[in-house]
């Protein structure tokens, strides 16, 4: 969501917009939902199967979009006249009447070998490293007090995803799908989410992560009253579910969606008030009347909905269980977080290692910032051990260079201890250990080339990986193998997750709508930046690391994941 939401905010309350409008937000509508005789007799959601067109069946599933794509059945428009909210009924019935929603498989994507960062002539190959990069889940708790669904508009969208209450069950089929087509003799080493896990710095959507993240049975991702929009069971998002575990160890990422609430506000006392409150001025979903329409005024309030700091997320994340691991995520119990929740984890043990690097400004606002004390404390500290371990590193961050800058909250005053991104980015392209930097934040596929001083210093890859949050709803495997002519490639390799029921299909249904109709930023991204192999030579720290990492001969990226 955009710092220009809160601006919008303000300007709603102050005109004394805040008032409850009644169900279906109508203004004069008054009472509640029992008042209409056909909310008596019909479902507030309809079944699940209701919603799809006719003969509509789960994709056949494939290894990648090496081998097939999800096609849009319409081009994508960015007319913004007359334009309905796709989260809303109406919109659902205009857009679904002119077909946006309906998808099927398409081609596949080739690979694009990118040799910014120099060259190589590989010889005998040997895969090192194997590993999931996921992006901004952003599981919102879509009926807590601090939403702001009255406002979600064309220009400042996010404030009501169509496809939103959906989405614990997208993230549980992903896992499912990682599961799937994960070699059986060549498992993961890792996964790691580049932050905004939850939507709103809230108590229960850090639960949910974890327990979808974990593989739990009976995730309730309802909150307030014990909503059933669809009578029976395992047919609307409500539902309780049992989740699909990521497929190995996986390491966690605060983005400012985690830290702050709704990804921008610092919690104060009236914010942490609000969200175990019982009245909204925004705006937020309400399963008790049709379509779950917003509303404003009273709803059934919930303690669990409690804003949570970076402390407590880190303690909750060393209280979760032991599989699939690792305990903490990444993070130690007690451990200081006066420099940001920062961590090094080996990943790959005397291989590769992760260094987390919490880029959330602690002023507010959604940008990312790095202060000179996390530098001088935590990053380059960390970056001269590696060096006298001898491993590679790659940096892990919500956001990326281009997603910072220097000023306190939305639009204060510059901090004088912050680091312009052209500096950070310089200074890490230093150390040539460095091999990649992986982000999210901006729910787009990319890849950029952050080239260095000199061949001793070539640089690193910038790998940024789209939201599960927003189409095009995909995560990256990503394989990194030593070419045994001093160079490495990083292959990295977009996935779609498998349909196993209606809801999942709903979801991808809903958030294709939210892209075709032009709600939403279009992130149609290039092939340079979707699969691609990336090359770069092996650091003079880490030659004998490289050389005796276990391996595999079978390049995964080029067998499994194109299905062979």
């Amino acid at each position: 969501m955009t710092c220009a939401i809160w601006f919008l905010r303000t300007a709603f309350l102050v005109a004394g917009c805040g008032s409850d409008p009644g169900p279906g937000g109508d203004p004069d509508a008054g009472g509640d939902s029992d008042t209409d005789s056909d909310a008596d007799v019909a479902p507030i959601l309809p079944a699940c199967e209701e919603t799809e067109p006719a003969g509509v069946e789960n994709l056949e599933p494939v290894a990648s979009t090496l081998v097939g794509t999800v096609e849009s059945a319409v081009p994508r428009t960015d007319d913004p006249d007359d334009r309905t909210s796709p989260s809303s009924e109406d919109g659902e019935r205009e857009y679904a009447a002119l077909g946006m929603g309906e998808y099927s498989r398409g081609a596949g994507l080739e690979r694009v070998r990118r040799t910014d960062l120099g060259d190589g002539a590989p010889t005998a190959r040997r895969s090192i490293a194997y590993f999931v990069h996921m992006a901004d889940f952003q599981l919102a708790d879509d009926e807590s007090p601090n939403r702001l669904a009255v406002l979600d508009n064309t220009l400042i969208t996010s404030g009501l995803r169509p496809q939103e209450a959906y989405l614990p069950r997208a993230v549980s089929a992903m896992n499912r799908t990682l599961a799937r087509i994960e070699p059986a003799g060549h498992p993961y080493d890792f996964g790691i989410v580049t932050g905004d896990c939850a939507d709103s710095s809230q108590h229960n959507e850090l639960q949910w992560v974890m327990q979808i993240m974990d593989g739990a049975a009976g995730v309730n991702t309802d909150s307030g009253e014990d909503d059933d929009p669809t009578p029976g069971p395992d047919n609307d998002p409500k539902d309780p579910f049992d989740a699909a575990a990521f497929p190995g160890p996986w390491y966690y990422v605060p983005g400012n969606h985690d830290v702050l609430v709704l990804g921008n506000a610092v919690p104060g006392e009236d914010q942490r008030a609000s969200a175990i409150g019982s009245e909204t001025s925004g705006g937020t979903r309400d399963y008790r009347i049709r379509w779950a329409e917003p509303v404003t005024g009273e709803i059934p309030p919930d303690p669990d909905r409690r804003i949570v700091d970076r402390d407590e997320i880190v303690e909750e994340l060393t209280l979760g269980p032991s599989t699939p691991g690792p305990a903490g995520h990444g993070y130690e119990a007690g451990v200081d977080t006066s420099l940001g929740a920062n961590y090094a984890a080996d990943v790959v043990p005397g291989l590769l290692r992760v260094l987390t690097l919490d880029t959330n400004d602690r002023t507010g606002g959604a940008e990312g910032i790095v202060l000179q004390e996390t530098v001088d404390g935590f990053l380059v500290p960390e970056l001269e051990r590696a060096a006298d371990d001898g491993v590679l590193v790659m940096l892990a961050s919500h956001h990326a260079t281009s997603s910072m800058d220097t000023a306190e909250g939305l639009i204060g005053d510059p901090i004088p201890e912050a680091l312009e991104p052209a500096d950070v980015e310089a200074l890490v392209a230093t150390y040539p250990q460095v091999v990649a930097w992986l982000v999210g934040h901006s729910h787009d596929n990319r890849v950029r080339a952050i080239a260095g001083a000199d061949a001793d210093h070539p640089g690193y890859w910038e790998i940024m990986t789209s939201a599960m949050a927003d189409w095009p709803l995909q995560s990256r495997v990503v394989e990194v193998v030593d070419n045994g002519d001093g160079t490495l490639s990083i292959f990295a390799t977009t996935v779609d997750f498998d349909e196993g029921s209606c809801l999942e299909r709903r979801f991808r249904r809903l958030a294709l709508m939210d892209w075709a109709c032009g709600w939403v930023d279009d992130w149609s991204s290039a092939p340079e930046d979707n699969n691609v192999e990336l090359l770069r030579a092996v650091p003079a720290t880490a030659t004998a690391a490289v050389a005796a990492a276990d391996g595999s001969d079978r390049i995964e990226s080029d067998t499994t994941l194109r299905g062979k």
